[in-house]
């Protein structure tokens, strides 16, 4: 009898250790770290939810941006319009402060006057004189006689005779003008004639006179009075 309750305690007590070993290691497992619920995003979105909401506009705001974007695009407008007023007033400015250029005063050709006119080209200025004629009879005198300033290099000259007829012509060109090339000589105005036959002049104190391929004519001198008369009549005998 004692033996067979000696083995039924240390059965009872085999149990009571099992369990106590089971009790422990539950407890054991209980201290562990809880694994990441679901929630977290939950509450992530609802943290950002009203940061969200913030960032609607309200009415009040709306309304406002509204009324300011027509004076915003006014106002590039109203810059390009000063940034003109400034451009165009300097543009006047600096047109003010320029010295107005000299304009040549244009000849004045009376329907009653003849006219000599003709292209020169010349080394230096000097003045050309044009003598002419009125009567058959009267030669080439002072008093019948236009002066007129020459310059240097190419230009196209308009000599006005005081008279509405001409019957004899002649172009002097001063005291040593050197190398002169005249072309293109006409009389215009009331009386009008071709005065390009260069065969038909008369030379005085020229060393030197070519008709050039261009039709021109060109005169070397170095005397006191060079010029070429036209022979033929310029009016019906």
């Amino acid at each position: 009898m004692e033996e067979k309750n000696n083995t039924k305690q240390w059965v009872v007590a085999a149990i009571i250790l099992v369990v106590a070993v089971l009790l422990f290691m539950l407890a054991f497992s209980g201290k562990k770290e809880p694994a990441p619920t679901v929630t977290a995003p939950e509450t992530k979105a609802e943290a950002t939810a009203p940061a969200a909401e913030q960032d609607k506009p309200s009415a009040v705001e709306k309304a406002a941006e509204q009324r300011k974007q027509p004076e915003e695009k006014q106002k590039p407008a109203k810059e390009s319009q000063a940034v003109s007023e400034e451009a165009s007033g300097a543009v006047a400015a600096k047109a003010g402060s320029e010295t107005p250029k000299p304009q040549k005063k244009a000849i004045k050709v009376e329907p009653q006057n003849v006219v000599l006119t003709f292209t020169a080209t010349s080394e230096k200025d000097f003045n050309y004189e044009v003598f002419y004629t009125v009567e058959r009879e009267v030669w080439f005198d002072a008093g019948h006689m236009v002066e007129y300033p020459g310059k240097a290099g190419t230009h196209r000259y308009s000599i006005v005779i005081p008279s509405d007829e001409v019957y004899r012509i002649r172009l002097d060109f001063a005291s040593n003008p050197g190398t002169v090339t005249v072309k293109d000589i006409y009389l215009m105005g009331a009386q009008r004639a071709d005065l390009n036959q260069f065969g038909e002049y008369e030379l005085n104190q020229i060393d030197k006179a070519v008709v050039n391929e261009d039709g021109s004519f060109t005169i070397i001198s170095a005397q006191d009075d060079p010029y070429m008369a036209y022979r033929s009549p310029l009016l019906p005998e």
